[in-house]
């Protein structure tokens, strides 16, 4: 056997003890040896290469065995090994996590941007990063890496388009890696809602989707896909652009799905109808109660609109599941059940379950870039992880 090929065996089995490790609650080495098939003298060498590294948290000792030998040392990956920031660039606010790379947040911040360039906003998030890069935050490493949603289609780490800001004269990762001295991950931002779906487990613990759809409705409107357990991102990064997919109404106009069911659009259609000022959510449910008529209409449009959305996607790709993310929803919860009887009176032929992904509607994207960047970082891509709040 070449030395080289040793080498590669050895870093597979390093990264397969250091993915059991951070997806057990407690483990130790003789366990990690019956369920990776290693021998006991190789989970050794790998257990003293990752503990001098700080990639491993003892937890004491477990229970006697049957018969009375010694007590295993308990042990986990360090959770707290080190931290990432993960930005969410919206078009009305700049949102800031930092994550433990096991996953739990330490901190989140919102920051209004409205009105701002994507120059000033990329000198905010330059100001966050160096507030924190210097510290670490109860963490062995401290900042390791970071992540940046963006509203718009990304390749090859750029910014490619977007609704909402003009990324042509920047490379934003670069400037931030400049600022920061870590890896820098751009990505679209249902992607990333996608990615949380699939990295934090976040629905019935009793199920496993290798395949689902998240349908994110916000400003605009995108689908995140996983396939069989990978990210599917299309040419050039430009899969799941659902908003820009096209419609014709009963005047014969052809219109884009996100100009009239986006949030966004929901807001100005309903200024439009009203003549009022509908500046967000809050205004928008208010006026539901002081102008139901009006309101109810354009919300039997949106629940007509984003069932058959649904309805498109899920034909199509026929996912295990399908996850909503809707602001809307999670603020009128009433309007889930009827796009679910809505899809239903489709007859779809697939039988996707169409869920709410209630927990993570407002910090999906953020937790989806930590985990990927954290991904990246600790060199375990590709594999299957379990990340805990």
């Amino acid at each position: 056997m070449k030395k080289s090929d040793h080498l590669t065996i050895r870093d597979h089995n390093q990264r397969l003890v250091l993915q059991a490790l951070f997806n057990a609650d407690e483990t130790s080495r003789a366990q990690l040896a019956i369920d990776l098939n290693l021998n006991k003298s190789t989970i050794s060498s790998i257990y003293r290469d990752l503990d001098e590294k700080g990639f491993i948290e003892s937890l004491g000792d477990g229970e006697t065995s049957e018969t009375g030998g010694r007590k295993a040392k308990l042990i986990r990956f360090n959770r707290r090994y080190g931290y990432v920031i993960s930005f969410d660039m919206g078009r009305h606010h700049l949102r800031t996590a930092l994550v433990q790379v096991g996953g739990a947040v330490i901190m989140k911040q919102n920051t209004a941007v409205d009105g701002m360039s994507v120059l000033q906003v990329t000198e905010l998030m330059i100001s966050q990063i160096k507030k924190y890069k210097n510290k670490k935050n109860g963490t062995l490493n401290g900042l390791m890496g970071i992540s940046v949603g963006i509203h718009g289609v990304v390749e090859n780490n750029k910014v490619q388009y977007s609704p909402f800001f003009d990324y042509s004269q920047l490379d934003m990762a670069v400037e931030l890696e400049n600022a920061s001295g870590v890896r820098v991950v751009l990505e679209n931002e249902a992607n990333f809602a996608a990615t949380y779906i699939r990295d934090y487990h976040d629905y019935r613990k009793s199920d496993h989707y290798n395949n689902m759809v998240v349908l994110n409705i916000h400003y605009g409107i995108g689908a995140g896909i996983i396939i069989n357990g990978e990210l599917y991102r299309g040419i050039q990064g430009r899969t799941g652009e659902i908003g820009r997919s096209v419609i014709e109404t009963t005047t014969g106009e052809t219109v884009r799905i996100e100009d009239l069911y986006s949030e966004d659009a929901m807001l100005r259609r309903t200024a439009e109808r009203t003549g009022l000022i509908v500046q967000d959510r809050d205004r928008f449910i208010q006026l539901r109660k002081e102008q139901p008529e009006t309101v109810s209409l354009l919300l039997d449009e949106w629940v007509h609109g984003i069932s058959r959305v649904a309805f498109n996607l899920v034909q199509t790709l026929a996912p295990e599941a399908l996850f909503i993310h809707s602001r809307f929803i999670a603020e009128m919860p009433d309007l889930l059940e009827r796009v679910i009887v809505a899809y239903q009176m489709l007859n779809p032929i697939n039988q996707s379950e169409i869920l709410f992904a209630n927990h993570s509607v407002y910090d999906a994207t953020l937790l989806g870039g930590a985990s990927s960047i954290a991904r990246e970082v600790l060199d375990l891509d590709g594999l299957s992880l379990s990340f805990r709040l």
